[in-house]
């Protein structure tokens, strides 16, 4: 079933201001997000969450300063997203407006992670960040003029940077990679202010590309282009059109695509025998059995 469209949330201002560098955060809030957190579809998140605890983000700042946490992850039809307040050592304070990577972008990069030697990613990791900055270039338009036409106004996007974190807990160990804006936070600072729509919509986008696959970067195969530009190794399968590694290390020398309910070497769809005629008495014939991945040829 697809997803429904997500409303364009108002904000209490428009501004064209950006932020220009990749702020270190905190080594105590730096640590990696606990992705167990339930998925919610409620419109008022996350913002209804803070709001309900604290009337302004400066008494949320304060609360943190105290030793309390206020994080917010999940999802509103769309990709990860998390909102946390960041308060720093030097008395300034920040609350974090971050859109992780949906399905599409993510197994592309975490084959091309595999595909690259250990001592080489710190490098990979820097281009990755450099075309997802492009990524969100070329959306970002895009989400400009759908805001527009709904408001009725001349609203412009803040300009999110791309970053990386920790590893989540459970996953396969490379970075997790994003988006974010910090909003400065100051005693007349409210919530609505914390919210950028363009960023929020980006996660539709990122977990819903068939929407906007009029854009190349969205789309899968000029997403592994835009990697390729960028000499990240991203590789398809000339089959499906997954992403693919020969470098796994539970299944080297095999070209493998990662996926979410287990899986193996073998390409989806591509059994070619016929099923015997019925009855059957087991569920399996050979004609479940695919051939593995086939990798494109650079272009």
């Amino acid at each position: 079933m697809p997803k429904k469209r997500k409303k364009n949330r108002k904000a209490s201002r428009d501004s064209t201001n950006t932020v220009t560098s990749r702020a270190s955060l905190p080594a105590q809030l730096a640590q990696a997000p606990d992705w167990e957190a339930e998925y919610c579809d409620d419109e008022d998140f996350p913002m209804s969450a803070f709001q309900a605890q604290f009337a302004r983000p400066a008494d949320a700042v304060a609360a943190v300063r105290a030793g309390e946490r206020w994080e917010w992850i999940g999802c509103a039809d769309g990709s990860r997203m998390r909102h946390r307040i960041l308060a720093s050592d030097d008395g300034t304070a920040v609350v974090e407006q971050a859109v992780f990577l949906g399905t599409v972008q993510e197994g592309a990069i975490l084959c091309a992670w595999h595909e690259t030697p250990e001592d080489e990613r710190p490098l990979l990791e820097k281009s990755i960040l450099s075309a997802l900055d492009c990524l969100q270039g070329a959306l970002r338009p895009h989400l400009e003029e759908e805001i527009r036409e709904g408001r009725g106004d001349d609203y412009a996007a803040l300009v999110p940077e791309a970053f990386s974190d920790a590893p989540e807990p459970h996953g396969p160990g490379i970075p997790l990679f994003g988006w974010r804006i910090l909003h400065p936070v100051a005693p007349e600072t409210t919530w609505d202010d914390t919210v950028d729509i363009a960023l929020w919509n980006s996660s539709l986008a990122m977990d819903w590309s068939g929407h906007y696959d009029h854009i190349d970067e969205v789309r899968r195969d000029g997403f592994t282009a835009l990697l390729h530009r960028h000499d990240v190794p991203a590789v398809l399968c000339t089959g499906c059109e997954k992403p693919i590694t020969s470098r796994h290390p539970r299944w080297p020398g095999i070209w493998v695509t990662p996926t979410d309910e287990g899986g193996g070497a073998a390409c989806e769809g591509t059994g070619t025998e016929p099923f015997p005629p019925a009855p059957r008495i087991g569920w399996y014939t050979d004609s479940e059995f695919g051939t593995p991945h086939q990798p494109q040829s650079a272009s």
